[in-house]
């Protein structure tokens, strides 16, 4: 068993009803594959670095798992098959690379935009 960080990009454009239908078929299935999902954090919607799928924003969720490493590869195939989410990432958790303890600050891009014109 590994511990990996998972974060997801998914369409802002969803209804609540609907991202909570996802969220329970995401724990549903991280479960399913033999996962224990220590902690969710709900990071908001971000603007993206650049367009996905034609959306500059996206609505960010964390999972830090324990799990074995072959469902990474599970996890992946089941994700791309979700329409509403528009990209993933997970990441091995060792000591010299534990991550971040809260989510990071939100950028408001609007307010640095007229120090550099």
């Amino acid at each position: 068993m590994g511990r990996y960080e998972n974060i997801i990009v998914i369409n802002p454009d969803c209804t609540k009803e609907e991202e909570e239908e996802l969220l329970k078929r995401i724990t549903v299935n991280i479960e399913k594959f033999g996962a224990n999902i220590v902690k969710v954090d709900d990071w908001a919607v971000r603007k993206l670095a650049y367009p996905i799928k034609k959306k500059d924003k996206g609505h960010y969720f964390f999972f830090l798992l324990d799990m074995a490493e072959e469902n990474v590869a599970l996890l992946n195939k089941f994700y791309r098959t979700i329409d509403l989410i528009l990209r993933h990432m997970f990441v091995v958790v060792t000591e010299s690379n534990k991550g971040l303890e809260k989510p990071p600050e939100p950028v408001v891009f609007d307010e640095l935009e007229g120090e550099f014109a």
